[in-house]
């Protein structure tokens, strides 16, 4: 085919691939990019191809002027060696970006700078080779590598893959099946003609050497052939192993190991063996079963992948399911030349259709046709994954964090030391509240996910009429909170503020109203508004905080800040509700369900969560008692410093539980979600202990001032017992989600022995620390264990 044939536009290529095709290593998908990257620039293409370096490899080179290879960096480090010379400019001008997926991602949708389209090859799914290689560790470096991202930052790209096997299996991954472009790779028949067969019966391994290809399973069928012999040609980091058990076995006279070889030797290899093995645990298609097949050698290969495509059993060669099955095949066909030329023939006849041309022509034709399209912008990819949605609220309990270590930093100053202890008892009683708040939140977003609580207007008015009662309700706890006052502010520990304390009723009901508002959008899927309120309650609880307090009301004023931030952003909802759900229905505002029946049906859920404010909370109030002055001060903003990752989970939770929900009424295995959340808090929660842990007196000194220092040899302690109450967070709401309530009983015992424990004995600050983190030990390694145990498809609990 010509290039006036094929595209009348050339095309500038850009190529990421770990391993180019002079890789020793480069295996197949080293001959699939040759043999597409040699037509391209024969068609009058340009590539440029960014690859893994090896030793003896040429940093540069050109060996065609439309093709110029730059390599750096090795098996690990070519990612970011390769990002870091598209930054630089190296091609940068291309049309469309072709990346090569092997087992690990090079992220290149994170690269803003490449504004190119992308397309992704992926010979196959590498979830099964990455346990087999690493064992357990393997699962956990498959989700980050490979998994995670394709599900994410790819899910809206383009894919080209090489056998149904493959597109099945990236459907499984959630890559939608209309994106995914099947092609067979091509081989080239008339290099590979058929030669003088081995005096010997001679069974043939080409390929890399590692652990997941099985190479013990030929040595088993070489056992099983008396007089045979086995050819082994290619490298890899299983040779050692390889080696040994030859030697073991004591077959180093029978098998030969070659090593790399050049493309003459390969030829000579197929033309005298016999029979053509593999016994890989998985194939996307194996290119030397055609290679093999256009020299006329049959192959034999166990029946996984793409092997049951390269390959039509008992036609063109042969396939088991067991490695047993495997050697009684061989060797029945080594013992009948007939029956191996009859197979080689056939074999390559099915050769003759699959060549190059057609392979390089297929994904051609999606490369002009991305390039032609729009690229995906990396904010529209991400505003439409879950995983975007997750890190976006995460994102706004970041930024709402942030602004409330500011308020931290200022009312510390403002008030002193023993003052902002005050209002932080203050706070943290609040914090305790907080849980009805929350609990309502997950009950209002389960229940509109499921849409029992009405829509359009039925929803508008259902939320109107549990807005006056809640309205109704602020009043009533005011004036109860101001009966109360005294013995509340003893209670909190702050006796001189109790007018603070009086005000700690009514802001709960107003939470209250914050918080069924931003559930009902949670489960409408409506996000954006929920994460601009969280970010917004914080900005208005700084700024009024900070009037109130101008005005001489101290701490009482700095609190006050709460309720009117709160009352502020449940108008602005309640005006985008309104927009979103539309006009009320004639008649008094009516509820399709009451509110206490809201509550009440979701009581348990309602006590889990209630259990983890206390587990999050508790240590600050006890401490209050425990330590006086500037000591308990210290240990507060400590705990306010190394809570910041548990209100990560919590943003991260309003996206966890919906979702969580949804997978599982509709009968899907909601672990993804899961997976999805706990990845977000990682990426969160590992800079930040690292921080805590290399410079705890810095931060909390510039953060607080030098008279709140104290408890810097704590607050690495308090790091990693916040990190794992957030583990726990997220999984009591994805447990919620599944109807699962074995939590309870779990944080109950946690909850109730916290506080005996933390004022049983004379603590120091970072002992005090250590009994906390020793607990949230127990609670999140507990509720965690239940939670990987929850049923994968649970029904979600119905309520009328």
């Amino acid at each position: 085919m010509t290039s006036e044939e094929h595209s009348s536009t050339p095309r500038h290529i850009l190529l990421l691939t770990d391993r180019d095709w002079t890789h020793p290593q480069g295996g197949g998908t080293g001959t699939n990019l040759h043999g597409q990257v040699s037509r391209w620039i024969a068609w009058g293409h340009r590539v440029t191809v960014i690859a893994g370096s090896y030793p003896g490899a040429a940093r540069l080179e050109q060996p065609h002027p439309l093709l110029t290879i730059h390599r750096m960096g090795g098996r690990m480090t070519v990612f970011g060696r390769a990002a870091l010379a598209t930054w630089r400019g190296v091609g940068r001008d291309a049309d469309v970006v072709l990346e090569v997926v092997n087992g690990i991602a090079f992220f290149t949708p994170l690269w803003w700078w490449l504004r190119a389209p992308r397309v992704t090859l992926v010979h196959h799914v590498h979830q099964d080779h990455y346990v087999a290689e690493m064992g357990r560790r393997g699962r956990l470096a498959a989700l980050v590598a490979e998994r995670l991202p394709l599900q994410t930052l790819y899910r809206h790209h383009q894919f080209l893959t090489i056998s149904d096997s493959a597109r099945r299996d990236l459907i499984g991954l959630g890559i939608p099946a209309d994106q995914i472009h099947v092609a067979y790779l091509g081989v080239e028949p008339e290099a590979f003609a058929q030669g003088r067969r081995s005096e010997q019966p001679t069974l043939l391994y080409l390929g890399r050497l590692k652990q997941y290809k099985r190479l013990e399973v030929l040595l088993d069928v070489l056992e099983g052939i008396p007089g045979a012999r086995l050819e082994v040609a290619g490298e890899g980091d299983h040779r050692a192993a390889l080696e040994a058990e030859i030697d073991a076995r004591g077959l180093h006279d029978r098998v030969t190991l070659h090593g790399f070889v050049t493309e003459e030797d390969k030829r000579e290899l197929y033309a005298r063996a016999w029979v053509n093995l593999t016994a890989s645990s998985a194939e996307g298609w194996c290119l030397t079963v055609m290679e093999a097949a256009a020299a006329g050698t049959p192959s034999a290969a166990m029946a996984v992948g793409g092997l049951p495509e390269s390959i039509v059993d008992e036609q063109t060669g042969l396939l088991a399911d067991t490695p047993e099955e495997l050697a009684r095949k061989v060797a029945r066909l080594v013992a009948d030349p007939d029956r191996r030329d009859e197979l080689g023939e056939a074999a390559r006849a099915r050769a003759r259709g699959f060549t190059w041309d057609g392979t390089a022509r297929a994904n051609l034709t999606v490369l002009e046709h991305v390039a032609d399209a729009r690229r995906p912008r990396l904010r529209d990819a991400m505003r439409r994954s879950e995983t975007g949605a997750a890190a976006g609220l995460a994102g706004a309990t970041l930024l709402n964090n942030a602004v409330q270590l500011v308020f931290v930093v200022l009312f510390s100053r403002l008030l002193g030391a023993d003052g902002y202890g005050a209002l932080a008892a203050i706070v943290s009683g609040f914090l305790i509240l907080m849980v009805g708040g929350q609990s309502v939140q997950v009950a209002a977003a389960r229940e509109a996910t499921l849409g029992h609580l009405g829509a359009g207007g039925g929803l508008r008015g259902t939320l109107a009429r549990w807005t006056r009662q809640l309205i109704a309700a602020t009043v009533v706890l005011a004036a109860l909170g101001v009966l109360v006052r005294h013995p509340l502010a003893h209670l909190l520990g702050t006796p001189e503020h109790p007018w603070a304390a009086a005000s700690l009723l009514p802001t709960g009901s107003l939470w209250l109203l914050l918080s069924l508002q931003r559930g009902v959008l949670q489960g409408l899927r409506a996000y954006a508004p929920v994460g601009i309120s969280i970010v917004g309650e914080a900005f208005g609880r700084i700024l009024c905080g900070l009037a109130l307090w101008g005005v001489g009301l101290g701490v009482t004023g700095a609190y006050l800040g709460n309720p009117l931030a709160f009352v502020l952003m449940a108008l602005w909802l309640s005006r985008r509700l309104a927009q979103m759900l539309g006009p009320l229905p004639d008649g008094p505002p009516q509820a399709t369900r009451p509110l206490s029946g809201l509550v009440g049906d979701n009581w348990l859920p309602l006590l889990g969560l209630l259990l983890l404010a206390v587990l999050q909370n508790v240590d600050v109030i006890v401490g209050r008692h425990e330590f006086h002055g500037d000591s308990a001060g210290s240990y507060a903003v400590a705990a306010v410093a190394a809570k910041s990752v548990v209100w990560v989970a919590i943003g991260v939770g309003l996206q966890l539980l919906p979702e969580a929900t949804r997978r599982a009424a509709a009968g899907l295995d909601p672990r993804p979600a899961l997976l999805r959340a706990l990845g977000v808090l990682a990426a969160v929660a590992a800079p930040a202990l690292i921080i805590f842990a290399l410079i705890p007196h810095f931060l909390l000194r510039v953060a607080f001032g030098p008279d709140l220092t104290e408890a810097s040899g704590a607050l690495p302690v308090l790091g990693v017992a916040m990190t794992l109450l957030a583990v726990a967070y997220l999984t009591v709401q994805y447990m919620v989600a599944l109807g699962e309530l074995r939590f309870v009983w779990v944080l109950g015992v946690v909850a109730v022995v916290e506080p005996f424990l933390l004022s049983a004995g004379h603590f120091t600050l970072l002992s005090y620390a250590t009994v906390v983190l020793g607990l949230q030990l127990v609670a999140a390694s507990a509720v965690l264990a239940l939670g990987l145990r929850a049923r994968r498809g649970a029904p979600v609990a119905q309520t009328a």
